[in-house]
């Protein structure tokens, strides 16, 4: 699964790296432009199962090291990295000790980490045929399966989700255990599918916890798009129903959705956006209070800095004062 051609390989192991080694299988280490990463590999029907670890030299994408076309679910076990389609702007975000699902087409995928920092991550394969078994026990899978068939790449349409203690066990078992040859294929086909049913009843959930409600890929693309749209307007501020038929939903599956989605309501993400801004905004540059207040959203000084004092517990002006020492 090696991609060739763009990077140089070898299976010459740094002193640094051996203790990280996958036991059983050849490990490369693969260099180009963007650092280095150690890699490895355990491969059986249907599916395959490969630990990298990255040491980035620059904060610029760079090519996918490895051939995925199909289904990946990437598990950040350290480390928080971001990746794209090749000549798309449109990116997705993996923080650490967090995972999705991810269909690959063959596009030519595209990723980054913060250079400077070491990542790990494991990241299991699968072809479309192989999570399709999955799809009568996780109805919400559908579309996502069917649009990877039909050769389209992205995510399901779910926000990451925060890996639990046994699978972070079950991914060191699967990497490190003690079984060799065909025994070792035997177990990764028991335990494969054992990590697949927790990862997807984490992102995929066979059943809407009481009160939720159900949400489609395109109401979660719009709900996304709410939330950018807040971001990049925040000097602007809409309304709930005007930012709702900004991106043609209704307001109450806005309302309710992104509270589903972010855990937070949108008066409650907006609010602590405008005070990251705003904190920002006072330690690193000379903006006036005024401008800020402006900048952030807010009509006037007074409302500015009554929620800026109520939220931090003390008024802009003397997180101002602080900055200049």
């Amino acid at each position: 699964m090696i991609r060739s051609g763009l990077y140089s390989y070898t299976n010459t192991i740094p002193a640094v790296w051996e203790q990280l080694t996958v036991p059983g299988v050849e490990n490369y280490v693969v260099q180009g432009a963007f650092g280095r990463a150690l890699i490895a590999g355990l491969e059986g029907p249907g599916f395959a199962v490969w630990q990298q670890v990255l040491e980035p030299a620059t904060n610029q994408y760079f090519p996918s090291v490895l051939n995925g076309r199909g289904i990946q679910l990437p598990i950040a076990l350290k480390g928080s990295w971001q990746g794209r389609v090749a000549g798309t702007a449109a990116e997705w975000r993996i923080p650490e000790g967090q995972f999705n699902l991810l269909a690959d087409a063959g596009q030519g995928l595209e990723y980054r980490m913060e250079a400077g920092k070491t990542g790990q991550w494991c990241t299991l394969y699968l072809t479309v045929d192989y999570l399709a078994q999955f799809v009568p026990y996780f109805p919400a899978l559908e579309s996502f399966v069917e649009a990877a068939a039909a050769g389209e790449t992205g995510l399901p349409g779910s926000s990451p989700a925060r890996i639990t203690p046994e699978m972070v066990l079950m991914v060191r078992n699967l990497l490190h255990n003690e079984f060799t040859g065909d025994v070792r294929t035997l177990y990764l086909q028991y335990k494969i599918p054992e990590l697949l049913l927790l990862a997807l009843n984490r992102v995929a959930p066979a059943y809407l916890p009481a009160g939720d409600i159900r949400l489609q890929v395109y109401d979660i693309d719009k709900i996304r798009e709410a939330r950018e749209y807040l971001l990049l307007n925040m000097e602007h501020p809409l309304t709930v129903i005007e930012l709702a038929h900004k991106v043609g939903l209704n307001d109450f599956k806005l309302k309710k959705g992104f509270k589903q989605l972010y855990g937070v309501t949108i008066f409650d993400f907006l609010l602590e956006a405008r005070m990251d801004k705003a904190k920002t905004l006072l330690l690193e540059t000379d903006t006036p209070v005024h401008e800020i207040a402006f900048a952030t959203g807010y009509k006037n000084v007074s409302s500015f800095t009554a929620a800026f004092k109520k939220k931090v517990g003390y008024p802009p002006t003397i997180m101002k004062r602080q900055k200049g020492g």
